[in-house]
């Protein structure tokens, strides 16, 4: 059995239409920020964080969309190796909270980045009665976590609810070190992290840890 515990509501900012003057390319780290590309922005080469939202962007009819297959500091490479820091602006269209990457990279290596917040997630407030009951039968055996800002908020609902000691028996299966990071406030039968920043590695760690135990 899976529960589906959302931890994050996502919501667009109204009006929020790229500005495109001087752009010559659009940085993607979010399927969330897809529906704000307008009919121009789709004929820009679009440059995304990993497949998923790849795939996103091609599916909104995006033309030349290449994927980094990672995390920021690969989108980050991936676009310095593309582009020219002297053939225009740079557009990352976002969330309102950031990661320092891709900008810190790619602001060392000349280019000139624009952040546009066209969206914006709302932390859940509280865990759904029946993931409540879950955690304090210790029913779950694993928790997957895609973000950090995912992680931190369920680290911050454990504390809320007093569930710190229903998670002996549960697994963290984390899509990444940043993402792994927040968990270990918390003692849990064992905290992985994926090889790859990408959902397909996460399903990878979880198979191998059923196996396992």
């Amino acid at each position: 059995m899976a529960l589906i515990e959302p931890l994050l509501t996502i919501e667009p900012i109204p009006d929020a239409a790229p500005d495109l003057a001087g752009v010559q390319a659009i940085l993607l780290t979010s399927a969330n920020a897809v529906p704000a590309l307008s009919e121009a922005a789709r004929r820009l080469p679009v440059f995304a964080v990993g497949g998923a939202t790849a795939a996103a962007a091609r599916g909104a009819g995006c033309t030349a969309v290449v994927s980094a297959g990672g995390a920021g500091e690969d989108l980050a490479r991936l676009v310095a190796g593309r582009c020219r820091p002297d053939g225009g602006a740079l557009l990352h269209l976002c969330g309102e909270a950031v990661r320092p990457e891709p900008a810190a990279t790619l602001a060392a290596a000349g280019f000139a980045l624009r952040r546009q917040p066209v969206y914006r997630a709302e932390a859940a407030r509280a865990f759904a009665p029946g993931t409540i009951e879950s955690l304090r039968r210790q029913e779950i055996d694993a928790v997957l976590l895609l973000s950090p800002r995912t992680a931190r908020t369920f680290v911050a609902l454990i504390g809320r609810h007093e569930l710190e000691a229903s998670l002996g028996a549960s697994a963290a299966i984390c899509l990444s070190a940043a993402v792994a990071e927040p968990c270990r406030r918390l003692v849990w039968r064992g905290i992985y992290t994926a090889a790859r920043p990408e959902l397909a590695a996460v399903l990878e760690v979880l198979e191998a840890v059923r196996r396992r135990w």
